[in-house]
């Protein structure tokens, strides 16, 4: 192998992480010094790096990070919250690229050029949203799990949109043409997700059950060979690979051995992510953008605020509270990386020139330039926001807070006292509620979902509607002078949140908790919760019991039994 292939793969990641160290110093996200270290690499490095090797380095790592990103998607995931999330993300997509393609006419850019700005620009980023949520521990969080559901559907329709990319080319083509073209390629992603879908449910999970049971080496080595097989496949049948492998992933997602996947490519997820970010950045030719800086800069300032009003537009529609839907526009009001897949095919079928397509992508760059620092003030940034609001649009300020934020709980002041709080109001949450109703013991229970809040009130419970991760609303609910708090939420990141914060308020409170999973269970003791329940093993302890009554056993034996299995469970 020729030592300038090592000096190439050496360059490309030094100037990066020279660059992201001295950010990082400065506490400032290294994604930020990534991109810009990319655009260091291609301008003033040129002629000492080969970008042919570098592309291909490069290449092969966003192909792989495009397997990752369908490794995530689960449709079972995005069916919990299915109403949010599926008509969210198609009201958000559809009004963004109607939007920015609006936008983009008033840039000089053709109807076409315009309907394929306004398809790129439309996503948001999954890469680095995702890797934000995680590395903050906000994957459990309503907010965080909104915001990666939504991500996951929008990945979901990258599939149609590379179909309608890699369809249309730069020959002229008249308006009803490109609707026809359009509607095709729509019926044919269509088919791709079916197939995605039938594999997933029937094929994928028979086939890697076989490797699984007989070894984890070869399970491994048959991952990696599906993903070359399919890249392979899909080249011969003029697919684009980033369909094929991205397909690929989602298919593997809905195998019961995705976790064990995942968790053998997760180290390797960084290091991807970081090759796409570089990657971007080596694209921008600072030559070629220069004379178009000033409109492209404010072409992406536009484009970040249309689409993240349009999102504070459509969950506040769904009634969210005015907080949670500013904090899912600063998720996603940034374009999404694909955008740079996506307009490199329409570069490439001569649908834009050069300076067009520096243009669109330096717009995505910028987005994603400031995603990193506006998620990290998201306390700040809504603060700051609503302020300004409040004093230059007064009307819309006092709208939200009456129409939206303002609470119709049955109880309209929470002078109470000695009382249970009860976070989450769902299957759990409610009989707990009904009991402490029986038995007249006050409570106030908190429940972010707003259907479930208004049946709740109809029916007399004093239920507030709200985050209870949020420290605010566990102050509301007069956490510092209630008895205890239940945990009746399935989430173990909003549980460790809701337990932090409480500790906080009422350094005595007595916390109970609801966990599915032995490890659950010992996390949440550490933290300080005082009752730990596991609905599966306390069924289980439940139909034991009937068992050994059904048996004639004596009713003293049982309860022994029945403690030393306790004790046995909880490792005593």
């Amino acid at each position: 192998m020729p030592a300038s292939l090592f000096f190439n793969a050496s360059m490309f990641l030094l100037v990066p992480l020279i660059v992201a160290y001295i950010f990082k110093k400065n506490k400032i996200s290294p994604i930020v010094g990534y991109m810009l270290g990319g655009i260091i690499l291609s301008n003033f490095f040129g002629k000492v790096t080969n970008h042919q090797s570098i592309d291909s380095f490069a290449y092969f790592g966003i192909l792989l990070l495009m397997f990752t990103v369908g490794l995530e998607t689960q449709f079972d995931r995005m069916i919990v919250l299915k109403r949010y999330i599926v008509l969210g993300g198609i009201l958000q997509l559809t009004l963004s690229a109607l939007f920015v393609g609006i936008i983009s006419a008033f840039f000089g850019f053709n109807f076409v050029q315009c309907l394929l700005i306004g398809i790129a620009l439309s996503s948001s980023s999954t890469t680095i949203v995702a890797k934000i949520i995680q590395d903050k521990g906000e994957e459990g969080s309503f907010v965080g799990e909104m915001a990666m559901g939504i991500l996951m559907f929008q990945d979901l329709a990258f599939i149609p949109f590379m179909v309608i990319f890699s369809s249309l080319t730069g020959e002229h083509h008249t308006v009803f043409q490109v609707v026809q073209k359009i509607i095709i390629d729509m019926f044919l992603a269509g088919g791709i997700l079916f197939f995605a879908y039938y594999m997933g449910r029937r094929i994928a999970p028979y086939v890697f059950n076989k490797f699984a049971i007989l070894s984890r080496e070869l399970l491994n080595l048959f991952i990696i060979l599906s993903i070359f097989l399919v890249a392979y496949i899909s080249t011969l049948l003029h697919i684009s690979p980033f369909i094929s492998i991205f397909v690929g992933g989602v298919i593997v997602a809905q195998t019961a051995e995705h976790y064990h996947i995942f968790s053998q490519i997760r180290p390797f997820r960084d290091i991807l992510s970081i090759i796409f970010f570089i990657y971007i950045g080596m694209n921008i030719n600072l030559g070629v953008l220069f004379p178009t800086l000033f409109p492209m800069i404010l072409f992406a300032v536009i484009v970040m605020i249309v689409k993240a009003f349009i999102i504070f537009f459509i969950f506040t529609s769904f009634k969210f509270h005015s907080k949670l839907s500013t904090y899912l526009s600063l998720y996603l009001f940034q374009i999404d990386e694909d955008a740079f897949i996506l307009m490199s095919v329409a570069y490439v079928n001569k649908l834009f020139t050069q300076e067009q397509y520096m243009f669109v992508i330096s717009t995505t760059l910028i987005s994603l330039l400031f995603t990193p620092t506006l998620i990290a003030k998201k306390e700040k940034v809504y603060k700051a926001f609503w302020h300004f609001v409040s004093r230059f649009l007064p009307f819309i300020h006092t709208y939200v807070t009456k129409r939206i934020d303002r609470d119709k709980s049955t109880i309209d002041v929470l002078d109470i006292k000695d009382h249970i709080i009860l976070c989450g109001y769902g299957r759990i949450g409610s009989h707990v509620g009904r009991a402490l109703m029986l038995a007249d013991i006050p409570f106030v229970a908190i429940d972010y979902n707003f259907a479930t809040v208004e049946k709740a009130k109809k029916a007399g419970i004093s239920i507030i509607y709200g985050d209870p991760t949020d420290i605010d609303m566990l102050d509301y609910a007069e956490a510092e002078s209630a008895t205890a708090i239940v945990l009746a939420l399935p989430d173990r990141f909003a549980q460790e949140s809701i337990v932090m914060n409480a500790k906080k308020l009422n350094k005595d409170i007595v916390v109970m908790s609801r966990v599915h999973h032995i490890i659950d269970h010992k996390r949440m003791k550490d933290l300080g919760v005082h009752v730990v329940i596991q609905p599966e093993f306390e069924a289980s302890l439940s139909i034991i019991k009937k068992i050994m009554m059904l048996k004639r056993i004596h009713k003293d034996d049982i309860i022994k039994h029945i403690a030393y299995f306790k004790k046995e469970h909880e490792g005593i």
